[in-house]
């Protein structure tokens, strides 16, 4: 008899192997969808390096900056005490930060959050920086800014 429930055991051990595989599939695609998240954060930490002209920002109390070789504008703050954005205001310098999380938030709204656009300007907001490093390349911006 037991040669006759050989191939039955055998049938239900490529049964069960199949249903445990077939099982572990969404385990396996959760862990992946979470990973990805992980590394867009990640991406968004890496510092960034923006050369331009250091304005007072025409509303609040913070800086920009808009990069002279991407036209990109960045909001600016500083990361601790040991960076003076102030003492750079209309000098062309080359500053070092990393995104802060407003600008993580800034760049998930939904497309239609930024249309009013009186000028016809780029409907993307600013991308916040907490500046870690400040180096003047120039005492005096080009273009008379």
């Amino acid at each position: 008899m037991a040669k006759k429930s050989s191939p039955v055991w055998a049938y239900l051990t490529v049964l069960l192997a199949a249903v445990v595989g077939l099982a572990m599939t969404p385990l396996a695609n959760a862990q992946q969808t979470q990973t990805q998240p992980q590394q867009q954060a990640q991406q968004n930490q890496q510092p960034i390096t923006a050369t331009g002209c250091l304005q007072k920002a025409s509303s609040g109390n913070g800086y920009q900056l808009t990069d002279s070789s991407t036209m990109k504008t960045y909001d600016l703050s500083a990361a601790s005490s040991d960076v003076d954005l102030s003492a750079h205001v209309g000098h062309t310098v080359t500053v070092t930060g990393t995104p802060s999380a407003a600008a993580a938030s800034t760049e998930q709204n939904p497309p239609g959050s930024a249309t009013s656009n009186p000028a016809g300007q780029s409907q993307t907001q600013n991308q916040q920086l907490s500046v870690t490093n400040v180096k003047m390349v120039s005492s005096s911006c080009q273009g008379g800014k």
